[in-house]
Parts: C-alpha cells; sequence; structure tokens
C-alpha cells in the first residue's frame, strides 16, 4: 500500500537532486511515477530525461507512445524514439538491446514491409550476445515465414506494471 505522504517526499527529494545537476534524477523521478500508478507524469518525466539524449529515458518514451501508456498512441514517433535510443551514446547496452527489439515490432505492427531488412538486422543485433532469447525466436519466425507470435512484455517489469499488460503471449500467464 502507498502512502501519499511519503511518496510526495520521494518526489521532492528527487527534484532537489534534479535541481542539484544529478544526471538521472529525472528518470527516477519517472520510474517513481510508474510505481505509484500515474502513467501520465512518467510519460511527461520520461520526456523530459530524454531532451539531452539520455537514450533509456528516449527507449521509455517509445514504448509509451507505441502502446499508449499515459499519451495517446503514435506509432510515428515511437519509431522516433526507439531510432533515438539506439543511436544514443547514453544508452545502456541492457536499454539498446530492448530498443532494437520494439522498434522492429513497431514496424511489423505499421506494416512496414519494405522494413524487412532492417527489422531482421536490428532483432539480429539483439540476440548476438545470447541474452536476448525474445529476438532470436522473432528472427526464427520471421525467417522461417511462422505465424507471428510477438512477446510484448519489457523484460525487467512486473507485470502490475504494465511489463506483461500488452503481451498476447504473456498475459494470461
Amino acid at each position: 500500500m502507498s502512502d501519499p505522504k511519503r511518496d510526495r517526499v520521494v518526489i521532492e527529494s528527487l527534484k532537489k537532486q534534479l535541481r542539484r545537476g544529478d544526471p538521472i534524477a529525472a528518470n527516477n523521478i519517472a520510474a517513481t511515477y510508474r510505481e505509484l500508478g500515474n502513467a501520465q507524469r512518467a510519460f511527461h518525466w520520461w520526456r523530459r530525461a530524454a531532451i539531452p539524449d539520455d537514450g533509456d529515458a528516449w527507449l521509455e518514451v517509445g514504448f509509451c507512445l507505441q502502446y499508449g501508456i499515459g499519451t495517446r498512441r503514435d506509432a510515428a514517433a515511437a519509431i522516433k524514439a526507439y531510432r533515438r535510443a539506439i543511436a544514443s551514446d547514453h544508452t545502456t547496452e541492457y536499454g539498446c538491446e530492448e530498443a532494437q527489439y520494439h522498434l522492429p515490432i513497431a514496424l511489423l505492427d505499421r506494416g512496414a514491409l519494405g522494413s524487412r531488412r532492417e527489422v531482421e538486422r536490428l532483432l539480429k543485433a539483439a540476440s548476438e550476445d545470447g541474452d536476448y532469447p525474445r529476438a532470436a525466436a522473432l528472427l526464427v519466425q520471421l525467417r522461417e515465414q511462422q505465424p507471428l507470435r510477438i512477446c510484448r512484455c519489457r523484460r525487467e517489469l512486473a507485470r502490475r506494471l504494465g511489463g506483461k499488460a500488452h503481451c498476447p503471449v504473456h498475459r494470461n500467464s
């Protein structure tokens, strides 16, 4: 159970850190709002964190835009956000792999048939070190022209935070 008074104190403390120049405070504010179930405020803060080229924040922005979490769905903007996450020098390896997995899904959802090479290249990059089996599985489905069963989970997010909310493969598991 959340304590509203404690939650306000945590948010205010993070905002003070941001004012003092802490480079990850905006991301932490966004994650705190997500934990509190306020998707709109979380999206607002991820957008703010992404502006100075924070690749992991761009990943979060892309996912929110792709699935309408805290904002309206906007596939084109989600694709741009994922591309910025991948291109940023300030993206963790983990975040880059996430973006390299979710960008192809966004492209496939749009029916971007002309981008099949890009989809395969991104999935291969996401799975090349062996720690992203969902990317490898989707790549196999595409190459073998199997019916697509796309896992839309966020690896690190619990179900209560939306990690499996949009995944037809795991939604009911």
